[in-house]
């Protein structure tokens, strides 16, 4: 396979026997999280040095290997689109990462071809924005929740004080998720859930630990029970919540399906046909839901979350963009009691300052397909089961595409709209392209501005003495060391 790929001019690592280049990566991460870094410097050496230095070494169509699968990089936009658009040759990568990953990446983002269809026709409905703009109330109630929290602690401190900001921002995103999924509070049972699914994301490691040893998931490692331990307790209370909600329905207790939440839908065909199911069926669609549940909470409140993070840590290093979008709120929103998607929509710095965090902290830093069949791509052929990775992050951080100014905080590029951000039509894409885009890219754009408009209304922030710049990437980039700000109340 690696004479394959040379004789068509495509350059990389020589292949080491069953690991490939999984020792002498796990080797540069261990070396870059060993340390913080400045505020200002490049984050990419840090989030990617094993992509980094074969792209650096080798070119924008080069390889290296994941265990004994190939993973050529390759940087085209064009390219990149017409991988994602064609959802049934290229295939979502999770099927080939470690065991305990998979536990995580379940649900509709593991489903392909007709099945994926069926299943993302299902829940399209729940993410237009015409199902979304009543939940704008809810939504403003879990960020009153947790601002609330941080006046007390300021109150405390004269009107200000240190807090480290990610810990909170988990909280209200996780308290909307579970207003969207199970139109419920913040229950003890709903955090302990997510917390465990965080904790499975530490130990899943899919930046470094995509490739497994055959029979990996059954080797007795600490990592392994305690994976296990959390998997089944998530399972255990999807399936309670499931069970307490066909009770509901059943007793009539619920509306009758009229507001209908996420659970209502991944459980649908339990509500009309559950006393008719064969128990084989009936265990099928359980597991469907609890899948659905797991990637629905693992990706929603990560996400949100860590892009929330960064915006504070941003716009703590860059007062005057801080300063500009609160004069922004104050003059759209004013003393507003209800806050629609219309004042969110007039809040331009804000969209400006959200799109320039999506492109320098993106949900996800690469998209990776495994390709399904021999295929040709641009001038390649690439063999089927390679593993084909578009690192975003360089993209991203492209001055050829983003102009001499790509790695700075900027969101002055977004001022004409995202089309006009970039030199030429390259596309920009932090939530995907093509027909599996993000299904809840809507949502979380909604709950991280309303968030922003009503954090600027309440608060100054700037960054504590003790704070650490030091991205860390399992899934999602996240501080290492957290996130301590110092919060004055206005």
């Amino acid at each position: 396979m690696e004479r394959f790929f040379r004789k068509q001019g495509m350059k990389g690592n020589s292949y080491k026997f069953l690991f490939g280049d999984m020792k002498e990566a796990n080797l540069m991460y261990e070396k870059v999280y060993s340390k913080p870094i400045g505020v200002n410097d490049d984050i990419l050496p840090r989030l990617m040095p094993n992509i980094l230095d074969t792209v650096e070494k080798y070119g924008n169509y080069s390889f290296m290997w994941s265990g004994p699968r190939p993973r050529v990089f390759f940087l085209d936009p064009n390219l990149l689109k017409e991988v994602l658009s064609d959802f049934r040759k290229y295939h979502k990568s999770f099927k080939v990462i470690n065991p305990i990953a998979r536990m995580l990446v379940t649900g509709l983002a593991s489903m392909e071809g007709d099945e994926w269809t069926k299943s993302r026709s299902k829940m399209n409905p729940a993410f237009q924005m015409n199902k979304l703009k009543p939940m704008l109330p809810a939504i403003k109630v879990c960020c009153e929740d947790m601002l609330r929290e941080w006046k007390e602690m300021t109150s405390k401190g004269g009107g200000k004080s240190v807090i480290d900001v990610l810990p909170y921002l988990e909280v209200y995103t996780s308290s909307v998720l579970a207003q969207l999924m199970f139109s419920s509070t913040y229950t003890p049972h709903i955090k302990q859930t997510f917390y465990k699914l965080s904790e499975l994301e530490k130990l899943g490691k899919l930046a470094t630990d995509t490739f497994a040893l055959p029979g990996q998931k059954y080797f007795p490692t600490k990592k392994n029970r305690r994976a296990k331990e959390i998997d089944k307790f998530v399972r255990d209370s999807f399936i309670s919540m499931t069970n307490e909600r066909l009770e509901k329905r059943k007793a009539g207790e619920d509306n009758g399906g009229i507001n209908q939440d996420l659970l209502d839908i991944f459980i649908g065909e339990l509500y009309d046909n559950d006393e008719n199911l064969k128990d084989r069926d009936r265990r099928r669609i359980i597991e469907d839901v609890i899948a659905q549940c797991k990637i629905f909470f693992f990706a929603g409140f990560g996400s949100s979350s860590n892009v929330l993070c960064w915006t504070m840590i941003m716009l703590s290093v860059h007062k005057n963009w801080q300063v500009r979008a609160r004069e922004e709120v104050v003059k759209v929103l004013g003393n507003k009691n209800e806050i629609t998607s219309n004042d969110l929509g007039q809040l331009k710095v804000v969209t400006m300052i959200v799109n320039e965090m999506l492109r320098l902290y993106p949900p996800t830093m690469e998209f990776s397909r495994v390709v399904d069949e021999e295929t040709t791509l641009g001038n390649y052929v690439i063999p089927k089961d390679t593993l084909i990775t578009c690192p975003i992050l360089l993209l991203n951080r492209s001055t050829k595409i983003w102009g001499e100014d790509a790695k700075e905080f900027n969101p002055e590029r977004f001022a004409e709209g995202v089309v006009k951000a970039t030199k030429g039509p390259t596309p920009y894409l932090p939530f995907g392209w093509g027909p599996r885009i993000c299904i809840a890219q809507n949502f979380a754009i909604l709950e991280i501005k309303l968030f922003l408009a009503l954090l600027l209304l309440n608060f100054s922030f700037q960054l504590s003495p003790d704070y650490k710049h030091a991205p860390h990437v399992d899934f999602t980039i996240h501080p290492q060391y957290g996130a301590p700000l110092v919060l004055n109340e206005l």
